[in-house]
């Protein structure tokens, strides 16, 4: 195999003495290589990357926030530092991924590098026996991520080198200071998107990158926008809302309630994720009584965005089922809480100078109706799943890269 720029080299044995051949030697890792290492295990428990990595967020929040090297070993990006391979290379039976092993001489190397290159200001510290590590104050959740992070649109889509996220990172600090970089990628195939979502460490420096008409990366032409302008246009266009793109506290429907309530059917998932979505399919048709209320009225530019914001004042809200032009719909909320925003609101809700919205409790068959176009949504979207199983091989569909 070809040697890659970066992967450490092993000691070769003749040049290991006697005294160093008590136990396996470790590998060695060049001085950049090392310094990107650090680096890379500092931003995992960074207060950016808690914000959005699950994973790491409920790691710190166990052992009294202690994670071990071997569990960090079995990350990509340090596995590929290290010069091991990376872990959905491996397969397993049936075709399941299974983690690659990592040799204890690999682990040690992890703890090694970062114990002796960690410096006293660091928000990390590692354990006496070098074993672990954690923060040295407690996570604290933000929202302000939100506000300093911007969209970026240009880059081509599929196209995704191995240090990407490194140099976009690089290209973006001449700007400000970037805390986060995260690609968008295609929820069924993985797919880089070509566009990426960048967080700065203040609003100030998101909003000047957001004004710029000549970011330009690898002779590509850059659309910056504000996040948060971003998932607005999103909303009033009435689209579905993708995870990474999410207000901080605000609530969104799945996306087969959202294909429910626009009419559509969800495309086929691959065959990897029927499982999880075998375990979803119960809740996202739960029949819950007394939380739906019909809604009338609606007139003019009234769009998604108003709606939404007007019933999350008297309730909360998991979804809203409107088409766009429509003069009704139907608001589900997460409790039972129908009746008492019916009479608390027995004169309407107004949206604007000129509109109120009339209310009305949605019971027997028209509750039974609703609830079954949900089930029908599911019902197709399995079946849908299935077929796409079965012909994933055959058959392409064109996707927005939006």
């Amino acid at each position: 195999m070809a040697p890659v720029e970066g992967i450490p080299t092993v000691v070769a044995a003749a040049d290991i003495s006697k005294e160093e051949a008590v136990g396996p030697s470790l590998p060695a890792l060049a001085d950049d290589v090392a310094k990107k290492l650090v680096t890379q295990v500092k931003h995992y428990f960074s207060d950016a990357n808690l914000n959005q990595d699950n994973y790491m967020r409920k790691a710190v929040e166990e052992n009294d926030g202690w994670v071990t090297f071997s569990t960090l070993s079995r990350f990509n990006r340090l596995r590929q530092m290290m010069g091991l391979p990376e872990n959905n290379k491996g397969r397993g039976n049936k075709g399941k991924s299974r983690p690659a092993p990592v040799p204890e001489t690999h682990i040690k190397l992890l703890a090694t590098t970062v114990k002796d290159g960690l410096v006293e200001t660091d928000d990390v510290e590692v354990n006496d026996d070098a074993t672990a590590l954690k923060r040295k104050a407690p996570y604290v959740p933000s929202d302000a991520w939100f506000a300093n992070t911007v969209h970026i649109k240009g880059l081509p889509y599929g196209k995704e080198s191995a240090d990407l996220i490194d140099t976009l990172t690089e290209y973006f600090n001449q700007f400000g200071v970037v805390k986060l970089l995260r690609l968008r990628r295609n929820p069924k195939t993985k797919a880089f998107k070509g566009n990426v979502l960048v967080e700065f460490e203040s609003s100030e420096e998101a909003e000047d990158v957001a004004k710029s008409e000549t970011l330009e990366f690898d002779g590509h032409k850059l659309e910056p926008a504000l996040l948060p302008a971003y998932h607005d246009e999103k909303m009033e266009a009435d689209e579905y809302i993708q995870p990474e793109l999410r207000k901080p506290g605000a609530s969104y429907p799945t996306f087969e309630e959202w294909c429910a309530a626009h009419g559509k059917q969800p495309p086929a998932l691959p065959k990897d994720d029927k499982k999880a979505a075998a375990e979803k399919k119960t809740a996202e048709v739960e029949q819950v009584p007394g939380v739906l209320v019909r809604f009338s009225g609606v007139q003019g530019d009234i769009g998604f965005p108003a709606l939404k914001e007007a019933f999350a004042s008297v309730g909360d809200v998991k979804f809203v089922d409107y088409e766009k032009g429509e003069s009704e719909g139907i608001v589900r909320f997460k409790e039972p809480v129908a009746a008492e925003v019916i009479e608390k609101n027995a004169d309407g809700i107004k949206i604007s100078e000129n509109v109120v919205l009339t209310l009305s409790v949605v019971d027997g068959e028209a509750e039974k109706a609703f609830y079954e176009r949900a089930q029908a949504a599911s019902v197709n979207a399995r079946s849908n799943k299935r077929q796409g199983g079965q012909n994933s091989g055959h058959r392409r569909s064109k996707r927005s890269r939006n």
